[in-house]
């Protein structure tokens, strides 16, 4: 039966280039195959003309926002800053509440019946609903979890400090959207099991996904014999912290068997410390407008994280190119590969090096590990499936509150 299904979300979820919006915007072009879906969410008229085709798979009702959630604009983000480390209220909270977001909330339950509402990220949770509409709190991490262990594997006292503050207060605000939800998702098993242990609603796993056909195109390409991508948005911490760690500590070791091995680290907003690491065999990219050709180049794609949450899209996203994958093994979490199989693990600059080396001399071995990743993306993580996934939780929530 077709149902009429509200994401609500903190940011425009198209052009998909980073893990979150990726796992939005699928989501919603799978569900509106059968089902009517609004997303609600800040934003502008030119934005939304650039936003793919996202008008066409589903109603936007954007609020104008001087800012979205995930990126406050310069004066509100130091105003929210300083108060959050004044009062009571995490950051995330002060950066993203906005009446003018629950007036436009409050409209489309005034004019159109809605069946369902899915909340994307805990900011998205913040405004009030009818008492008599099921949810589905859809958590793409734990964030305070995720916040903990930034600052565990943070350098800088100052910004342990305040992760750990603001973990602690982003934790009320994130327990408290689950208790509301009639039922919560979480991308890996890991974080089910954080949420039950803090939440009495029921909480499925609906890991994320990856887009077969267009990754599969990558599978036909010739890479480098000797390069590297790491992808991933460089605002997203666990994503500059690795990949600041593969670069300084990592890379040197692999070019002392390789001479020639090269690396691209592809992502939006990389860090002026970041840029700085540039050279002739380490690229750093900033925003681009699809990863595929990166990764075509590279013949490993490295996952060199030591925080975060959720399952990683970089991992499918290799998978389903056909390429090899080195990991930490937190950067594989949540996803079900097998070390040896699928992917190689390794959590030492010394173990990732050689096990990069490893996969860069032997082609054997580099079409052994991408063609079982590839085997296990079509099997388990198409958006597809995912979305049916999905949609089961959909029919708990409708069950569970009719």
């Amino acid at each position: 039966m077709s149902r009429t299904i509200l994401v609500v979300a903190p940011y425009l979820p198209a052009p998909p280039n980073f893990g979150g919006a990726l796992r939005i915007y699928h989501l919603i072009k799978n569900l509106s195959q059968e089902h009517s879906v609004i997303l609600l969410a800040p934003g502008n008229e030119s934005e939304l003309a650039s936003a793919w085709d996202l008008h066409d798979i589903c109603d936007v009702a954007l609020v104008p926002a001087r800012t979205t959630a995930r990126q406050p604009a310069g004066r509100h983000k130091r105003w929210a800053q300083i108060t959050s480390m004044t009062t009571g209220r995490p950051f995330l909270e002060l950066s993203s509440y906005s009446p003018q977001f629950q007036a436009v909330l409050n409209r489309i339950f005034m004019t159109r019946i809605i069946d369902l509402v899915q909340f994307e990220f805990p900011e998205s949770a913040l405004y009030t609903l009818p008492r008599s509409i099921p949810t589905v709190f859809d958590a793409h991490n734990v964030e305070h979890d995720l916040l903990r262990r930034v600052a565990a594997s943070s350098e800088s006292t100052a910004r342990r400090a305040f992760n750990l503050m603001e973990s602690r207060k982003l934790k009320r605000i994130e327990v408290n959207a689950w208790n509301q939800a009639t039922v919560c998702v979480a991308t890996s098993e890991r974080d089910a099991e954080l949420m039950r242990q803090l939440t009495s609603t029921r909480v499925e796993v609906v890991p994320n996904g990856v887009d077969l056909d267009a990754f599969g195109e990558v599978r036909n390409t010739v890479p480098k014999p000797h390069h590297v991508v790491f992808s991933g948005a460089m605002r997203h911490q666990p994503n500059a912290d690795g990949a600041s760690w593969y670069v300084r500590e990592v890379h040197p070791l692999v070019q002392r068997h390789i001479a020639d091995a090269s690396v691209a680290v592809v992502g939006a907003d990389p860090p002026a410390s970041m840029r700085a690491l540039s050279s002739t065999s380490v690229e750093i990219t900033g925003q681009v407008e699809d990863v595929r050709p990166y990764l075509s180049r590279a013949k490993v794609a490295v996952v060199p994280l030591w925080s975060g949450g959720g399952t990683r899209l970089k991992v499918l996203e290799a998978f389903a190119a056909g390429r090899s994958v080195v990991s930490t093994t937190i950067g594989a979490e949540g996803i079900d590969a097998r070390d040896g199989e699928h992917l190689l693990l390794a959590d030492s600059p010394e173990a990732f090096a050689e096990a990069i080396v490893r996969v860069l001399v032997d082609d054997a071995l580099a079409a052994g590990l991408g063609s079982a990743g590839r085997q296990l993306a079509e099997e388990r993580y198409g958006w597809g499936n995912i979305t049916r996934q999905l949609v089961a939780t959909h029919d708990q929530a409708l069950i569970s509150k009719p």
